[in-house]
């Protein structure tokens, strides 16, 4: 239960769906304009302070 559902803001599905019609029509230019407005949307949703992950313990 501890799952985080992402829910795609407008803008990320418009960009996800023009990096696919780049892929399928095989037109780069296209692929890598989507591509950077994709990198670009999670890089503004990425919290710049992620939280530390809990250490392991190591069994002996």
């Amino acid at each position: 239960m501890g799952e985080r559902r992402m829910v795609l803001s407008s803008d990320h599905a418009r960009a996800l769906i023009k990096e696919a019609i780049g892929i399928i029509e095989g037109d780069r230019v296209i692929q890598a304009e989507a591509a950077a407005e994709i990198a670009a949307i999670e890089a503004a949703h990425t919290p710049s302070n992620p939280k530390p992950r809990p250490k392991r313990s190591t069994r002996m």
